[in-house]
């Protein structure tokens, strides 16, 4: 009895942690959303990535995009529908409404000794 009241309290705790949400700075922001997959049966539902895309802010630019396999043509994907976790990342910059789109603010070229 004590094992099947366990196992009910984590499986709802598992259930209710998929979730959406958005952080934003003044020039910079990350949506992200998961679901919680089970014999594949999404919980909270639907597809992680349009889930994330509908936070994003409007006058916003796009940096990455970072989603699990979410498909039934590869391994991966199909034993991540069976059990597992589904999320989509979305970084981004927000553009200012008036003044001037920078390209790129920030270099993003990594440092390395290392030569070809």
């Amino acid at each position: 009895m004590i094992m099947k009241n366990a196992i009910l309290t984590l499986t709802c705790a598992v259930m209710l942690s998929a979730c959406s949400g958005l952080r934003t700075t003044d020039q910079t922001f990350m949506a992200h959303a998961e679901n919680f997959n089970l014999l594949f049966l999404q919980i909270p539902g639907g597809d992680s990535q349009q889930r994330a895309m509908a936070l994003v802010p409007e006058n916003a630019q796009i940096d990455t995009l970072i989603s699990t396999p979410d498909d039934t043509t590869s391994f991966l994907g199909i034993l991540n529908r069976i059990i597992g976790m589904d999320y989509t990342t979305i970084n981004g910059r927000i553009l200012p409404e008036n003044g001037p789109i920078l390209k790129n603010p920030v270099d993003k070229q990594p440092k390395s000794s290392f030569q070809l």
